[in-house]
């Protein structure tokens, strides 16, 4: 269930560069970041992001990122996401998610704690893929 608990308007950090402003919604399914823009300095192409006849074209690699040409969309199943941690750069915090296939995404939060943020996304993957009980 997404409450305002789980919502926070935050900024994903492409590998490729660049800086794009959005809301990110935590769920028990998966996490969902959606662009409002692009807010780098630079100008990024919106074609980093995969339009979503290329998830089939993927060589069977699983597609996290994806444009409809109005906004830019990552979703991250809960199931497939094998960590997340806290990271900092400078005065900058960060929620850094690895993905089971190892690909990685970093959402920045400026001066903001990002503790919520990341307890709220481990707890979702926890629950999605329990870790056994030995």
């Amino acid at each position: 269930m997404i409450t305002k608990e789980n919502e926070w308007v935050i900024n994903y950090i492409p590998e490729e560069g660049g800086r794009y402003t959005g809301k990110i919604k935590v769920s028990e399914e998966e996490l969902r970041f959606v662009s409002l823009y692009e807010s780098s300095n630079k100008t990024i192409v919106k074609a980093i992001f995969l339009d979503v006849a290329t998830f089939a074209s993927a060589g069977g690699h699983t597609v996290y990122r994806y444009s409809n040409n109005d906004e830019a969309i990552v979703a991250l199943p809960a199931g497939e996401i094998a960590n997340v941690t806290a990271a900092k750069k400078g005065l900058f915090k960060r929620a850094v998610i690895t993905m089971k296939d190892g690909q990685v995404f970093v959402f920045d939060y400026g001066l903001l704690s990002v503790g919520k943020l990341v307890e709220r996304i481990a707890s979702v993957a926890e629950a999605a893929y329990p870790s056994p009980v030995i």
